[in-house]
């Protein structure tokens, strides 16, 4: 299944990811942020219902001054940065909310396609900066915005097994631009969409879907061949 997956990713296509029963057991729809465009984003907040959010590698995330936000944030009250007790993991992957300068309100379906491609698209620029990253992100990007940056963690699952790290891993592995765009599939009855039922919605879309644990355990093997698990 992971070939397929990293096929549909490189044609711009949708793939539903479910992490583990152990975990979030959620189900997320995942595309490579590279092809973003606003009826991808229309189909994933009518179809799906969760925050629509895109990754970063956490080492390009640095290098361009973003950080996790308990990290970026002064506040008298430190506790209420404290995310140690969330009930599926132990850290959170979440920094700071942008849009693109050249939005509008940054909401639309519109504008959020093209704060996500413009992420993806800076990504691809960094090395060129030469330290200077920051400064050119904050000249295309404002904050506060319409979407959640999240940062895969480094090291990928030997720290973290989150959605974050699972789309982020299968973007690198697929040569594409380290980004994914992600969002939650909910319920009717307000819960997330069991695994099931999600994976009926891929058949009835003709959309792959693939358990955390292949995903992981291809990280593994290439962990074990010696490359590093990327």
């Amino acid at each position: 299944m992971m070939e397929r997956a990293l096929q549909e990713f490189a044609s711009g296509k949708p793939v539903l990811i479910h992490d583990s029963l152990s975990r979030e057991n959620e189900t997320d729809i995942v595309v490579a942020s590279q092809f973003m465009t606003p009826e991808i984003i229309k189909f994933m907040r009518k179809n799906a219902g969760g925050m629509i959010c895109v990754t970063i590698k956490e080492k390009d995330a640095l290098r361009i001054g973003l950080d996790y936000v308990g990290n970026m944030v002064t506040l008298k009250d430190r506790q209420l940065l404290y995310s140690g007790d969330v009930k599926y993991d132990q850290t959170s992957p979440f920094s700071l909310w942008i849009n693109s300068r050249d939005t509008f309100t940054g909401i639309s379906d519109i504008d959020r396609a093209a704060t996500i491609k413009g992420l993806s698209s800076f990504i691809t620029r960094i090395p060129g900066y030469n330290g200077t990253a920051p400064s050119a992100f904050s000249k295309e990007f404002r904050i506060p915005g319409h979407v959640p940056v999240i940062i895969a963690r480094e090291g990928y699952f030997g720290v973290r097994r989150g959605h974050t790290e699972l789309s982020t891993y299968l973007m690198e592995k697929g040569k594409l631009v380290p980004s994914a765009t992600v969002v939650e599939m909910l319920g009717d009855d307000g819960h997330s969409l069991p695994s099931s039922d999600a994976r009926k919605f891929a058949e009835k879309h003709s959309l792959i879907f693939i358990e955390g644990s292949e995903i992981i355990e291809s990280w593994s093997d290439e962990a074990h061949n010696g490359n590093g698990g990327l």
